[in-house]
């Protein structure tokens, strides 16, 4: 019970609480949709990645109910551009229904600020933020060491 309680709190957190960029700005929800029409580039990166299908049905095992992702990105970012798209290709080839929130930041005012979202710590974006049962497991940030699906397995897979 006590726990079912942490949840809803959570939620209603995060339902209640619009994500605010260090100088003021609201970072946007936005749907996949719409990123993948902001402009034609995101669109062909997304229709150019294939994934590996052994690795895509080996991540199938480890993603379910207790998951969940939110990811931060620019609209205006070349890093978001290059790395959005085959995440989402992954998810789509995955097929899972892995609930994902996606987040558009606007640009920094300077270069003295730190954060796009402060209060998740986003410095970076793109920021892939990996949830299993409410905690965060791991983190992609602005370019994957290896590459998106790779990186993904090393998260999931710990």
């Amino acid at each position: 019970m006590k726990s079912r309680l942490c949840v809803f709190a959570a939620v209603a957190v995060a339902l209640l609480v619009p994500l605010v960029s260090a100088h003021g700005q609201t970072a946007e929800e936005i749907t996949k949709e719409k990123i993948l029409t902001s402009a034609p580039a995101w669109q062909e990166k997304y229709d150019q990645y294939d994934p590996q299908a052994e690795m895509v049905d080996a991540l199938k095992t480890k993603l379910g109910p207790n998951m969940k992702v939110d990811v931060y990105l620019g609209l205006w970012c070349p890093d978001s551009r290059n790395n959005v798209p085959p995440f989402l290709k992954i998810l789509d080839r995955v097929g899972t229904g892995v609930p994902v929130r996606y987040y558009n930041v606007p640009r920094k005012a300077s270069r003295d600020v730190k954060f796009y979202v402060e209060e998740m710590n986003v410095e970076r974006v793109p920021t892939f933020i990996f949830y299993r049962d409410g905690k965060e497991i791991g983190r992609i940030i602005e370019n994957p060491k290896t590459g998106m699906l790779e990186d993904l397995m090393d998260i999931l897979f710990k």
